[in-house]
């Protein structure tokens, strides 16, 4: 399963954008947008950019797994390539 085509609007932090750091976080947010992250916490608010989602999957396939993650829950790993952890976001709108 795809998390959708390419082009699909989602939001990045820019430690993954720049490959400085690996997407540890996947938020499918309760407005359905989709959000991908370091999962460290020192992020400004203009550290953030919108990009395609096939940004993000061309670099690291393994973010598909993730495509069956319903609104307003999240997903978390150790790193890449580890197990992914599911729960209900406490942020979802």
């Amino acid at each position: 399963m795809a998390l959708g085509p390419s082009n699909l609007k989602s939001y990045v932090c820019v430690h993954v954008y720049l490959h400085e750091r690996a997407t540890r976080l996947v938020v499918h947010d309760g407005d359905g947008d989709w959000i991908f992250a370091c999962g460290d916490e020192d992020h400004l608010e203009r550290d953030w950019r919108v990009v395609g989602v096939g940004h993000l999957t061309d670099d690291d396939p393994s973010l598909h797994e993730c495509a069956d993650l319903p609104a307003g829950h999240e997903a978390e790993r150790p790193g890449r390539g580890g197990n992914w952890s599911r729960r209900a976001s406490p942020t979802a709108s």
